[in-house]
């Protein structure tokens, strides 16, 4: 059975309709999202929902994330920050 996440989360996913957000298919979106905007309260509830795997997988995949949070959230999880994409140069 699928777990919701917390009514509170709605800020974070303004843009987003929340009925059709689900914490297993929308695993990616929802770990950027709360990794760039959350606070303690909902890495807490990343970390207790999601593997440290899964976590650690969108944050060196993930472009939307800043790399200040990248930076950050390298140290947290001991992930060197030259393989987290959003540290490399875009494309332009």
């Amino acid at each position: 059975m699928e777990k919701a996440f917390p009514k509170t989360f709605k800020k974070y996913f303004w843009d987003t309709d929340m009925s059709k957000l689900s914490p297993l298919k929308n695993c990616a979106y929802i770990i950027e999202r709360l990794l760039e905007y959350g606070n303690i309260e909902e890495l807490d509830w990343l970390n207790y929902f999601y593997s440290k795997e899964d976590l650690i997988t969108t944050l060196k995949t993930s472009r939307r994330i800043s790399p200040k949070t990248g930076n950050f959230f390298a140290l947290y999880y001991h992930v060197p920050k030259e393989s987290l994409a959003c540290m490399k140069k875009p494309f332009i």
